[in-house]
């Protein structure tokens, strides 16, 4: 049986565990319609209208979720009946959803939360084939590296480790990175940690050259 005939709950074992372009251009044009219309129906929910953009930044939330600590909501997924995953999906992009516009309303105390019943069939699928395209590589790439990282944790520590992910998923800047409490580094040191973790990721991940075996440098504080 090839990868395009699994059912969606062998398809999520099969990516679990795989890295393929092609195994999760498969599990996206799957998924992507029921994570669309829940993203559409919160969004709606939350503003009153599904803002297009909006509804992409949410679709893109929920797989780059799916793909985080090496893809442990695959992993530790066990099914309950005949295409399970999709009542789990929704579920991952309500909360999702959710995440996405209390973060927006953060300003004001107490923002609104929200439950309702997920309808699949309601909002429509938003995404270009170019769109969905890009979202798997992005989420393949940030999978790839997030493993990488993992597996040199004698180069690069758990604490710089974070100091990447806060800068390059999350947003933060030098200065806010540095203002958080456990971090014990200037600004100019987070800079420092920002380029010497992707120096070692370029040489890492590119085909041609072999991975540095990197020793530790002390950062400015």
């Amino acid at each position: 049986m090839t990868t395009a005939d699994q059912s969606i709950n062998a398809l999520v074992k099969t990516c679990a565990g795989s890295a393929s372009s092609q195994d999760w251009e498969i599990f996206l044009r799957r998924c992507t319609p029921v994570v669309s219309a829940v993203a559409a129906h919160m969004t709606r929910r939350w503003t009153g209208t599904a803002a297009p953009s909006q509804v992409l930044d949410i679709v893109q939330d929920v797989f780059l979720r799916l793909c985080e600590r090496e893809r442990r909501i695959l992993r530790e997924f066990v099914p309950q009946g005949e295409d399970s995953f999709f009542a789990l999906l929704r579920v991952v992009a309500a909360s999702v959803a959710n995440d996405y516009f209390r973060s927006q309303h953060s300003a004001k105390r107490g923002g609104k939360h929200i439950t309702t019943e997920l309808d699949e069939n309601s909002g429509g699928a938003l995404q270009t084939n170019a769109a969905a395209s890009g979202l798997v590589h992005r989420a393949v790439l940030l999978s790839e590296i997030e493993t990488r990282l993992r597996d040199a944790s004698g180069i690069i520590s758990p604490r710089d480790r974070a100091i990447f992910w806060l800068y390059y998923r999350h947003g933060f800047t030098a200065v806010e990175i540095a203002a958080l409490p456990a971090v014990h580094l200037s600004h100019k040191g987070v800079e420092s940690v920002l380029r010497r973790i992707t120096a070692w990721l370029v040489q890492a991940i590119e085909p041609a050259r072999p991975a540095p075996a990197a020793t530790p440098v002390k950062e400015p504080v």
